[in-house]
């Protein structure tokens, strides 16, 4: 089953949750059919499969998790789970990210892409390649593994990157993203993301919320909107993320989903183990 299907079909299941009903205002119809090309609903359609599958399969956090830690958008997905933000807030929120990130793409096209099978230099050294002819931005936007990274930047660098991967002896994939989402091309947008941020209300984590923004843990809201901030422009350190888990005593990790990409990432990576089915366990 793609990612794509697995979203579809996590949301028909929650169909009749109010938080799949206020999706469904958003997105205009029914979410478990909806256009997951479209980046406005894909991120927003993403968040709450994963929120309500958490809050269904594990409950509340507290007492049941130990620490939270969201990849990507789910870095909201997880303040949300643990209390810190208002899942509906979060939805805005997301619904936000999406449309800054749309304007982003129109106004200078942009796009993602995974590199898979070269360590982080090697990845460097094509990077600052295709720069020294193409100009514009070209940066790292996630470290998933030792030898996974996700880059973002203007179109013809990411076109160039692709082409000098594939000549070699990696492998390219762009992602169905449209938004230049933790690079520098969203600096532009934090005006607006901030003003977002100041109509929400933070409160403490009820457990412990693992960022992978910085990979430090957080127990109340001080810094959480600044912290949201680092977030839309700086990569994704899931690798060093899950590290730190693993040196804190966290065990297994288990993910609300939707999809299989952090399991994939897990078993290259091998940090922490990844079991069935949604949070951090143990």
């Amino acid at each position: 089953m793609s990612d794509v299907e697995a979203l579809g079909r996590q949301l028909g299941r929650y169909r009749d949750h109010p938080l799949v009903a206020a999706l469904a205002e958003r997105v205009g119809g029914d979410p478990a059919t909806a256009n997951f090309a479209d980046t406005r609903v894909a991120l927003p359609s993403t968040y709450v499969a994963g929120l309500v599958a958490a809050w269904d399969t594990v409950g509340p956090p507290e007492g049941r998790v130990p620490m939270v830690i969201g990849h990507s958008l789910g870095e909201v997905t997880a303040m949300a789970y643990t209390g810190a933000l208002d899942p509906y807030d979060g939805l805005r929120l997301i619904c936000g990210v999406g449309d800054l990130g749309d304007e982003q793409y129109w106004r200078r096209p942009s796009a993602l892409v995974a590199i898979v099978g070269l360590d982080g230099i090697t990845v460097e050294w094509h990077r600052r390649n295709v720069l020294a002819v193409t100009g514009g931005v070209l940066e790292p936007s996630g470290y998933n593994d030792p030898r996974q990274t996700v880059l973002c930047g203007d179109e013809a660098a990411v076109d160039a990157m692709v082409a000098r991967v594939r000549a070699g002896v990696g492998a390219a994939r762009r992602l169905p993203i449209r938004g230049g989402y933790h690079s520098s091309l969203m600096v532009e947008a934090l005006p607006s993301f901030r003003a977002l941020l100041a109509r929400l209300r933070f409160r403490p984590p009820r457990v412990p919320l693992l960022s992978t923004v910085d990979g430090c843990v957080r127990t109340d809201a001080a810094g959480l909107p600044e912290l949201l901030s680092r977030w839309l422009v700086l990569p994704v350190r899931w690798h060093e993320a899950t590290l730190t888990a693993a040196r804190l005593g966290v065990r297994t990790l288990w993910n609300a989903g939707p999809g299989d990409i952090l399991r994939r990432i897990g078993r290259r990576g091998g940090a922490v183990e990844f079991v069935e089915p949604a949070g951090v366990l143990s």
